[in-house]
């Protein structure tokens, strides 16, 4: 199932009108309502896609209700505060009970940003001048944030296990499956690592994780310790598919218009059937591009054929 993400297009002030030209003319079967939808516009534009003949099988979550001020984030679901938590809770539910009157099944978790000594702009900057190497000027910063993330992981992990612990319980009662991210960066929660150990924590319940290569190729630009036999681990985790493309150390580049780390698998296999696939890219992106990258992905995705015994070939 390729669907399209709505930050494609996000909402304007006409409505969904531009969305759903876009992702009916790429071919795709849906939407897949993405971090900057606004849960307030969910019934109008919900019915615009719906009566256009396309699906909405997945929501992020949580999702504002209406547009934040300036200055303002929403709540973290893998914030170190209880309270912060709590509030990113309350949205998270407050989107699974709106999504589940449209067709969502899958919701994609958002665990926030984290906070670490050297900001991110910093490093990717210094990225960017190639001086992130040994004994360049970007090193030593990068080293320090790195060791920051390891020295902080446990307490946002349990951030991470604490959210998904109760949002399971609703999520299962909707018949709705919560996909867990692999962070990009540094500064993103869940690590491949840390998403593993939450898949196993919670296995039985609905969860699963999504393979997104997009980040993945990021975090080797980083300099984060990604193995092979981690990525395959994830691989075979996943149930839900996020195709984009990265550029240094910047992730969401529409399929086709960026660069992917050649190591890493063409897609997981084997591939659940009807299993969603969203094509992310950011809101330049031309009706046409789009298109392009929708076609290549629901290529690649396309059902692998059993193969042909000597019996029945015979």
């Amino acid at each position: 199932m390729v669907l399209c993400a709505s930050d494609l297009r996000p909402l304007p002030a006409v409505g969904t009108g531009p969305l759903v030209r876009a992702v009916s003319e790429a071919g795709a079967e849906g939407v897949a309502l993405g971090s900057r939808f606004l849960l307030g516009d969910l019934t109008a534009a919900a019915g615009e896609i719906l009566r256009s003949g396309l699906e909405i099988p997945v929501m992020a979550l949580p999702l504002a209700p209406r547009a934040l001020g300036k200055g303002k984030r929403l709540p973290a679901l893998g914030a170190r505060a209880a309270d912060e938590r709590e509030a990113a809770l309350a949205l998270a539910i407050e989107g699974l009970d709106a999504g589940a009157g449209v067709g969502v099944r899958w919701a994609l978790l958002d665990f926030g940003r984290v906070e670490l000594p050297i900001a991110r702009r910093e490093i990717a900057a210094a990225f960017a001048r190639r001086q992130t190497g040994p004994g360049e000027d970007g090193a030593a910063d990068l080293a320090i944030a790195l060791g920051a993330r390891r020295a902080w992981a446990e307490a946002w992990l349990d951030g991470c296990r604490w959210s998904v612990e109760r949002l399971a319980r609703v999520a299962e009662a909707r018949a709705v499956t919560l996909v867990l991210p692999t962070g990009g960066s540094p500064w993103e929660v869940p690590s491949p690592r840390e998403a593993l150990a939450l898949v196993e924590a919670f296995a039985g319940a609905p969860v699963t994780l999504a393979w997104d290569p997009g980040r993945l190729s990021t975090l080797r630009s980083f300099g984060m310790r990604l193995p092979e036999a981690r990525v395959a681990a994830v691989a075979r985790a996943s149930g839900f598919a996020l195709e984009t493309d990265a550029v240094g150390v910047d992730a969401g580049f529409l399929p086709g218009l960026g660069e992917r780390d050649e190591a890493l698998p063409a897609r997981p296999e084997p591939w659940p059937t009807r299993a969603p696939v969203v094509v992310g890219g950011f809101p330049d992106a031309t009706d046409a591009e789009i298109a392009r990258a929708v076609a290549s992905v629901a290529k690649l995705y396309e059902p692998t054929p059993p193969p042909v015994s000597e019996a029945t070939s015979a």
